[in-house]
């Protein structure tokens, strides 16, 4: 919705300006169109950006997070969706029969690029997902208060019982409803692509919780970057599986995990 009213404002008032000149010189200018409209949209960007910065100077994040502040987080996924769209990503999503009605669930995936969550907070706005991502990201500004106000969670990896924390945390949101949470099982980026061990302390969450754990994947991802501006990329985002309840009541934590990646890879 962000995009295209930026897109639709952008639009009219170029088409205007040219309207005007038209009128006052009898002659068309189309540079003039281009022009405007890539400085009206600049400006609508940079008016955003003005305006997360100002909601977020009321933010205080020293308070524990219980809940996720819907207002927040529409504005996170629709920053998201606007990212995508600027970077002309397309977005191929199957799968779709194995998506649970409620948002009591664990989504795990595969990590290629930091711009993953991004693609998985668009296609999971209904369900409100929230993810789990190491401290350092959560030092940025402006970002960090977003972040905190829709229930997304840091992990310190390097002290276990802040650590434990924050997996009682997301455990808490996914029993009571508030959200679902997604977390990468591998740690970090992969700079190969290729999928790599698994934490199997993540999926402790799902056994605290309670609930199925969704296995995602996605792919090229890591080449939104890489590609050039104007070209298109593609992106494949599949719901390979469920671990159900069952299972996970059943079984360890490291069998969970191994089940899950078994998923992820077939």
């Amino acid at each position: 919705m962000l995009f295209y009213l930026i897109l639709f404002a952008s639009i009219f008032i170029a088409a205007s300006t040219v309207m005007v000149y038209g009128i006052l010189d009898r002659w068309f200018w189309p540079w003039i169109a281009v022009l405007v409209f890539i400085n009206v949209f600049i400006l609508c960007l940079l008016a955003y950006i003005v305006y997360c910065a100002f909601l977020s100077f009321f933010v205080n994040t020293n308070k524990p997070i219980h809940r996720q502040n819907r207002y927040f987080y529409h504005i996170l996924s629709e920053t998201a969706y606007l990212v995508l769209r600027i970077m002309r990503v397309r977005i191929h999503f199957s799968g779709k029969e194995h998506l649970p009605e409620n948002s009591r669930f664990l989504l795990v995936c595969n990590h290629i690029a930091w711009i993953d969550p991004a693609v998985a907070i668009v296609l999971f706005k209904k369900h409100h997902l929230a993810f789990i991502s190491r401290k350092e990201n959560y030092s940025y500004p402006i970002a960090n208060k977003f972040l905190y106000k829709t229930a997304c969670l840091a992990i310190d990896r390097e002290n276990n019982r802040e650590a434990l924390k924050t997996i009682n945390n997301a455990a808490e949101l996914i029993s009571d409803g508030v959200c679902a949470v997604g977390i990468y099982p591998e740690g970090w980026v992969s700079k190969s692509s290729e999928l790599l061990e698994f934490r199997h302390g993540a999926f402790r969450i799902a056994k605290k919780a309670d609930c199925p754990v969704l296995v995602t994947y996605i792919k090229n991802s890591d080449k939104i970057f890489k590609k050039p501006f104007w070209k298109k990329c593609d992106v494949y985002f599949e719901i390979k599986g469920v671990v159900p309840v069952e299972f996970i009541r059943e079984h360890k934590t490291a069998e969970i995990s191994d089940y899950a990646r078994e998923i992820m890879t077939t």
